[in-house]
């Protein structure tokens, strides 16, 4: 059985930490910077929690999920190659 792979977004367990946006940035453009990354960290006062936005030029490469220390992304393993994404998810490849 072929298992997708799909990028769980889970905010609220988001600390903000940048460690995504840092190995995106480092993976995909070789520099340590979250300004060149893919994804964008918001932080959300009134409702104390992070907002994670991915641009359109994300890969969905799961690199974000693999380094993510709190469980904010993570990759998930679905049976099937056409399963469909859950609410949360996106296709990883």
């Amino acid at each position: 059985m072929i298992m997708a792979k799909e990028l769980a977004i889970r905010p609220q367990k988001c600390i903000g930490c940048s460690t995504c946006a840092l190995t995106c940035s480092l993976v995909h453009r070789g520099v340590f910077d979250p300004g060149q990354s893919n994804i964008r960290i918001y932080r959300d006062d009134f409702a104390g929690i992070f907002e994670l936005r991915f641009s359109s030029t994300c890969t969905r490469c799961g690199q974000c999920a693999r380094v993510c220390p709190s469980g904010a992304l993570q990759l998930l393993e679905i049976p099937g190659d056409d399963a469909p994404a859950a609410e949360g998810q996106v296709s990883a490849q």
